[in-house]
């Protein structure tokens, strides 16, 4: 599928935040941020105040990389995917960083599809 190329830099730009948060929680600081504590965040809109906060200067180079309407396109995405799925369907039952990292590989992954006829 053919990307313009904005959407390849904000592709770019959710594989850098995925590598980011999957780092952080690697790092085992952040087990207590579950996926209940980001679907809340998410839903309330919040998340990536949230995220700075919470993981310092482990995010905020790749939160740096996001404007407002990068953030504000993903928070979207987001919002639709904890509405509409089970963070199950992720292969996520505990970790809040990981659901995230799932999130951005599903959009990267559906950036790519090639819809056939």
């Amino acid at each position: 599928m053919y990307q313009t190329g904005a959407e390849q830099q904000e592709t770019l730009y959710w594989a850098v935040l995925a590598t980011h948060l999957n780092g952080a929680a690697d790092s085992r600081k952040y087990d207590h941020i579950d996926t209940d504590v980001i679907v809340r965040h998410i839903e309330g809109g919040d998340v990536f105040d949230f995220l700075r906060t919470e993981l310092g200067q482990d995010v905020a180079y790749a939160l740096g990389k996001l404007t407002d309407v990068h953030r504000h396109v993903l928070l979207r995405h987001w919002q639709t995917m904890a509405s509409a799925y089970e963070t199950s369907q992720f292969h996520v039952q505990r970790s809040g960083l990981a659901l995230l990292v799932a999130y951005l590989l599903h959009l990267i992954q559906s950036r790519h599809v090639q819809i056939s006829q």
